[in-house]
């Protein structure tokens, strides 16, 4: 999971601010905030309905992005690759490859 990858909500936590599990989001920002991404649900006709804070637990990738880390990097605030930006093989990373979290897929740890 990174920036600009599609992601289907798996939790319905989120109905009361209008996002539906099952909704296909798009990662908007770079960074990891409380292990959560902020994510934009587009409608049909291409406009933003709304954008949400969901936690990576909550997300399931349907579509990865073609970006690569230096496309991550610039859009990060600072370009601060000690920031964490992306989820691989369960893990919560940086762009220095440091770890968040001490287990996979538990995003608490």
């Amino acid at each position: 999971m990174k920036y600009l990858d599609e992601e289907r909500v798996t939790s319905d936590r989120y109905e009361k601010k209008g996002l539906k599990k099952g909704d296909v989001v798009t990662i908007l920002l770079s960074e990891i905030r409380d292990r959560s991404f902020y994510v934009v649900l587009t409608g049909s006709d291409g406009c933003d309905i709304l954008e949400e804070e969901v936690k990576i637990k909550d997300l399931e990738l349907v579509e990865s992005s073609a970006i690569t880390d230096k496309g991550i990097l610039e859009d990060l605030p600072g370009k601060n690759p000690e920031w964490w930006c992306k989820v691989v093989d369960g893990y919560i990373v940086n762009l220095k490859g440091d770890r968040l979290n001490k287990v996979a897929y538990d995003y608490d740890s």
